[in-house]
């Protein structure tokens, strides 16, 4: 059985099978994409919402189809004008765009990938990226008007989430199941733990992670956007460094929202490698950024190791529900008015 079809059979363990929801795979922009609840659509104009949903490293879209089930099936019960569809697409190299199965591969996975830093980096980069583009014609290849984005990502897809709630603006909100914000912490920690000789200069800027590496996780990755490869400073932040970081989390985040799932039991992404950088944003949303209107709910699971757990999809899918209720954000027109006062 390919790993496809293992994907379309896979459920929730501990969860009932999820209610039936309509599928349609479609090609957009040179991709196949699995579009749910598309036939439930209420009648145009009402506006639409898209879910997308981004999947594990070594699984394919086809094991997104639980979650997109049930978050579908729990819109409509609602019987709201605003219509909800899910999509799903392969993420880089993997499904229908494998070009190496050993890219995929960790350090010490199978027969090891000694490019598993940089691979990694690619595919969660590369993985946002495809998500925005498909976001550039979805209305079309639809034929409804798109008017809000949210996404949910696990694992690989996690990260990805991380990202493109940090970098795409059409993005109002996304959750991250087992994901991290801090990819080049993991991974220096993961490099660690498969005794890999790094050399005097350590991990960031080895034949494992090289200069451009670095260079590129400065524009993605969320911490790296704020701190370079610096340490995240100590709480409380000082009136010079919140001022620095405003400007940046203006642009950003402002009135997003985001849900986290970590597992308190994960070894594969653990919780402390992202935690200094959640806690810090947690500071900022709940203190002197509080005007930002940013929502970080971080839920961390005691006892659940690297998975999607039932406890997860139920708490993932009711925060979806409300944030696609309350439609679009405000977007660059709250920054555009507080710049003017």
């Amino acid at each position: 059985m390919t790993t496809e079809e293992k994907d379309k059979k896979y459920t929730t363990k501990g969860l009932p099978p999820p209610p039936d929801a309509s599928l349609t795979t479609m090609p957009m922009a040179g991709l196949l994409v699995d579009v749910y609840g598309l036939e439930e659509l209420p009648a145009s104009p009402a506006p639409v919402t898209c879910l997308w949903l981004l999947h594990p490293r070594t699984r394919t879209r086809a094991s997104m189809n639980d979650v997109a089930k049930r978050a579908i099936h729990s819109w409509n019960q609602k019987g709201q004008a605003r219509g909800l569809v899910a999509l799903a697409f392969d993420m880089p190299n993997h499904g229908t765009r494998m070009v190496s199965a050993k890219a995929n591969l960790a350090w010490d996975e199978g027969e090891g990938n000694e490019n598993h830093g940089i691979d990694m980096f690619g595919l969660v980069k590369g993985g946002m990226r495809t998500m925005s583009g498909l976001m550039d014609q979805v209305g079309s290849y639809l034929g409804r008007e798109v008017d809000a984005h949210v996404c949910l990502g696990w694992s690989l897809g996690g990260h990805a989430v991380w990202q493109a709630w940090f970098g795409e603006e059409r993005i109002d909100a996304g959750v991250a199941i087992v994901g991290c914000p801090d990819l080049t912490n993991m991974m220096a920690s993961r490099a660690k733990l498969s005794k890999l000789d790094c050399g005097e200069t350590g991990f960031l800027g080895s034949k494992y992670f090289p200069a451009d590496s670095v260079a590129t996780a400065g524009k993605f990755d969320p911490k790296s956007i704020l701190f370079g490869t610096n340490a995240i400073p100590a709480l409380p932040l000082s009136s010079a460094e919140q001022d620095r970081l405003r400007g940046i989390l203006d642009s950003r985040i402002r009135g997003k929202k985001l849900l986290l799932c970590s597992g308190g039991a994960d070894e594969l992404v653990p919780y402390s490698k992202g935690e200094p950088f959640i806690r810090l944003l947690k500071d900022a949303a709940g203190g002197w950024y509080a005007d930002g209107n940013v929502e970080v709910d971080d839920r961390v699971y005691e006892g659940v190791g690297h998975r999607f757990a039932a406890d997860m999809v139920n708490d993932a899918v009711a925060f979806l529900m409300r944030v696609v209720a309350e439609g679009p954000r405000q977007r660059k027109r709250d920054v555009e008015s507080r710049a003017r006062m």
